[in-house]
């Protein structure tokens, strides 16, 4: 049986629920699945998540039904620091790069939910020993009610031991949670971003070096300036509001 989150186990910070358990511990509890389990999902909260949180806190349901929640961002991390917490600092990719390397057994099925085909063909060209079925939802899916059932049915039907959901946030968020609502829904769901693409080999990873100094977000920058700058840029405003209002609520009796 997968091992449970405690309540000792996650603190809430800037506005968003964050596990302090360790990258071993985690891959540990992921190793002891095996797809049978009532559907549970992981999320991976990082600066862009909280910006979207502080405007629709709605979303907030989303996070703290997840059975896991990852700290993605070097940010938080290091702004945690300095209220003391020691938050573990899960990179996405680095996780889900790990499961496939060290969880995953040959004959697994995995699901992905993926925003293009291109994405279920580089991984199932890339791992031929794995079971992989996918299922590529329209744009503008969550708001099409059709649309959105059909991904949530996938997912639900899928009786795969890990579901990849890889079509942004809150779209990955608001299908996990409807999934882990449907009656006898197994195995464990990974909101996971741009993962996909690159354990797919679609997209290059930036170098060591700027993944080991917290830098990974420059070169995705860098990489795909147009379709990310106003993420990272106007993230900045919304981001100094909250550990404003995190040094507020820490400094009352």
């Amino acid at each position: 049986m997968t091992a449970a989150v405690t309540p000792s186990d996650r603190v809430v910070f800037l506005g968003a629920p964050y596990d302090l358990a360790p990258v071993d511990a985690v891959l540990a509890s992921l190793a002891a699945t095996d797809g049978h389990e009532p559907f549970r999902y992981i999320v991976t909260p990082n600066v862009d998540h909280l910006t979207r949180l502080r405007r629709q806190r709605e979303l907030a349901s989303l996070y703290d039904g997840a059975w896991q929640s990852w700290c993605d961002s070097h940010i938080v991390r290091r702004l945690g620091f300095l209220f003391g917490m020691r938050l573990p600092h899960l990179n996405g990719t680095d996780v889900v790069e790990q499961i496939f390397d060290r969880v995953l057994q040959p004959g697994d099925r995995i699901a992905v939910i993926a925003s293009r085909p291109a994405v279920l063909a580089a991984l199932a060209e890339r791992y031929p020993l794995l079971d992989v079925v996918g299922h590529c939802p329209p744009m503008g899916f969550v708001d099409d009610l059709a649309a959105f059932a059909d991904c949530v049915r996938f997912g639900a039907e899928s009786r795969a031991r890990f579901l990849f959901i890889a079509v942004g946030a809150p779209q990955s968020e608001r299908v996990a949670f409807a999934i882990a609502h449907t009656e006898g829904a197994t195995g464990v769901g990974l909101c996971i971003g741009a993962a996909m693409e690159f354990v797919g080999g679609l997209k290059p990873r930036a170098p060591k070096s700027m993944q080991n100094l917290g830098f990974e977000w420059l070169h995705r920058l860098v990489s795909e300036p147009r379709r990310l700058w106003r993420r990272y840029v106007l993230g900045v405003g919304p981001l100094i509001l909250l550990f404003g209002r995190e040094i507020v609520l820490r400094a009352r009796p």
